[in-house]
């Protein structure tokens, strides 16, 4: 249609802003317009009002076609009748009914496909499994020159993810899953600006319609493990690589919020489980947190000790597993020779079906036989390796290992070769959640673990703490370290006394020390009694305290002890309960002790290349 001065043109349906601006351009270029019933010129007042009414009753007219096709397809849906594009596993019969794919292999990949999720349990999981074992889906041309035609092709996550949510696997008929969202939508893209709704908001949802893969309990069974492992604070979320065993499943007792995992930037790999989800979006302080090794250690613990009972029952359920999933790779591999050998004969029928002058189509078809018998001998190959490594019916030593492996769980549970991941899956297909109250600043958890079966356990886990003074049993040593300062004991045996009593400082798997009791002490205020007379019955002649002879001789107490420790001077340990260390030294120790103390610092380094011991200098 030409635009230009005095030109006609006839009158086009366009949208109804679209009209309007090409009245006003055929109005600029002084254009007329056409229809059936006259000519109009778009720059006189009444001719623009009667195309402008025109153009409004077109618009009108396709609103109402278009909500009578939508009503129609709507009706149609409601009754089942409306036909769509069927997912992996379904074709449409020739009288308008969904059924199965006839194909007997699609329908045993879809049926594996199903059986694998419930076992796995991750999207990405079952995605990598059937691409390990190089299984294809069977999948339906659509349109084009081989509409309706069998093709394998490997599955992509997309592809399973749609199978894994839609309903007509579980028997339902759908309409409407995805509905157009005008704002959505792009110019000159039909397929864009569809949205996934909500199950209330489908349009037509028809239960037990049509012929089901999967059980409506499974289907909802399934659509919940998928929300459950997505990475949201609401959701489990799914089992991952790192150390922290019970992600997803430790709650906080105050507020009933998911803990999340947090992981140093040391190499040590250490975390920490924390209640940030009102200081995330409240600011207000954080519930609690805990050090995760010793939860992870507690749980685990319970989870080993609940298995053991099963440990018989759990090794014929592995290996009724095993050999059930090999049985049915091998029927998949079974059926993929069969189609192979089905190809290689067509390809030969085709070939012998020419005439052999006819050399044009028979190098052809000789080629594709050719290619067929190829693929059906690389086929042959990769099964025979597929049976060597994988043999159908396991053997006796194999039987027998998984028997012992299932008799000895903590064994595997501490295996080099099970990963962070087997356990989390492990402790998940047990525990429903593990709820956690920190006592206080204390070093107290209380722990309730709560088993898929409805029981639970109940237990205290002891945390590591920053502070001596936030231990629960702080007051208790406090008044031991009192009481045995004032009878005059030493402070390695007050440590060693509270590690027998089972007392255990912070920060520490060894026990107190001497360090912190002295510490323990100087903040308490208290100080042992120590004897001002040297002539005691403890004593030998020439023997001193150390704080005594550091004063005789004028010499820091640290650095008398110092060399108590090196072995510099003489000096010997008393028995219980003191402790405590008596010096001798007589006149001609007392001299060589003050020429030591005012020798050079560099004399020690030269003796030891010298290989003189720093007890016979001067």
């Amino acid at each position: 249609m030409g635009l230009s001065s005095g030109s006609r043109c006839r009158v086009w349906r366009a949208p109804y802003p679209d009209w309007h601006q090409l009245l006003e351009l055929c109005a600029l270029f002084h254009t007329l317009i056409a229809d059936l019933d006259g000519i109009y010129d778009p720059t006189q007042y009444n001719d623009r009002l009667l195309l402008g009414l025109k153009g409004t009753m077109s618009e009108a007219e396709l609103h109402v076609l278009k909500q009578r096709m939508h009503q129609g397809r709507l009706s149609k849906a409601q009754r089942g009748e409306l036909q769509f594009a069927l997912p992996v596993g379904y074709v449409w019969s020739p009288t308008g009914e969904i059924q199965f794919d006839p194909d007997e292999q699609v329908q045993q990949v879809v049926r594996f496909l199903f059986r694998k999720f419930e076992e796995l349990g991750t999207l990405g999981g079952l995605v990598r499994y059937l691409a390990h074992h190089q299984i294809q889906l069977g999948i339906r041309v659509r349109e084009g020159p081989g509409k309706g035609e069998l093709v394998w092709r490997r599955p992509n996550r997309a592809t399973i993810q749609m199978m894994l949510r839609h309903p007509l696997y579980a028997g339902s008929y759908v309409y409407g899953r995805r509905q157009e969202d005008p704002r959505r939508k792009q110019p000159e893209r039909p397929r864009t600006g569809r949205v996934v709704m909500t199950t209330d908001e489908w349009l037509v949802l028809l239960p037990n319609r049509c012929p089901a893969y999967i059980s409506p309990e499974q289907y909802e069974h399934n659509q919940a493990r998928l929300q459950a492992n997505r990475a949201r604070a609401d959701a489990m979320g799914v089992a991952r690589g790192g150390p922290a065993l019970l992600a997803g499943l430790v709650v906080c007792a105050r507020c009933g919020c998911r803990l999340n995992v947090h992981y140093d930037n040391g190499g040590d790999h250490l975390h920490t489980y924390e209640c940030i989800e009102r200081w995330t979006h409240y600011g207000e302080p954080k519930c609690q947190h805990l050090a995760g090794p010793c939860l992870d250690t507690f749980v685990s613990q319970q989870v080993l000790a609940a298995l053991e009972p099963a440990a018989l029952e759990l090794s014929l359920t592995v290996t009724e597993r095993v050999e059930q999933e090999r049985a049915e790779l091998d029927r998949l591999w079974q059926q993929r020779r069969e189609r192979a050998a089905y190809e290689a004969e067509r390809a030969a029928r085709q070939y012998h079906a020419v005439e052999p002058e006819h050399r044009l189509v028979a190098r052809t078809l000789e080629h594709a036989w050719e290619e067929k018998l190829a693929d059906q001998q690389q086929l042959e190959e990769e099964y025979h390796r597929f049976v060597q490594q994988k043999p159908r019916v396991l053997s006796d030593s194999e039987r027998e290992a998984i028997r012992r492996l299932a008799t000895d769980i903590p064994a595997i549970w501490a295996a080099p070769t099970t990963m962070d991941a087997d356990r989390k899956e492990i402790l998940r297909q047990v525990i429903e959640r593990v709820i956690v109250d920190v006592q206080g600043t204390s070093e107290q958890v209380k722990v309730r673990i709560e088993w898929i079966g409805g029981s639970h356990t109940e237990g205290v886990v002891i945390r590591p703490i920053g502070k001596l003074s936030e231990l629960s049993t702080y007051p208790q040593i406090c008044h031991q370290v009192q009481v045995f300062t004032e009878a005059g004991w030493a402070a390695v045996a007050i440590a060693q006394a509270l590690n027998d009593a089972g007392f255990r400082p912070p920060r520490s798997t060894t026990g107190f020390r001497t360090e912190m009791i002295s510490q323990l002490q100087r903040q308490l205020g208290v100080k042992a009694p120590r004897p001002r007379v040297r002539h005691h019955e403890w004593f030998l002649p020439d023997e001193w305290w150390p704080a005594e002879l550091a004063r005789h001789l004028h010499i820091p107490r640290g650095t008398l002890l110092h060399w108590i420790r090196q072995g510099v001077i003489r000096a010997r340990q008393l028995d219980e309960p003191l402790h405590r260390w008596v010096v001798w030294a007589d006149e001609a120790e007392q001299e060589r002790l003050r020429a030591y103390h005012q020798r050079a610092i560099g004399d020690d380094f030269r003796h030891r290349w010298t290989d003189a011991p720093l007890a016979e200098q001067p």
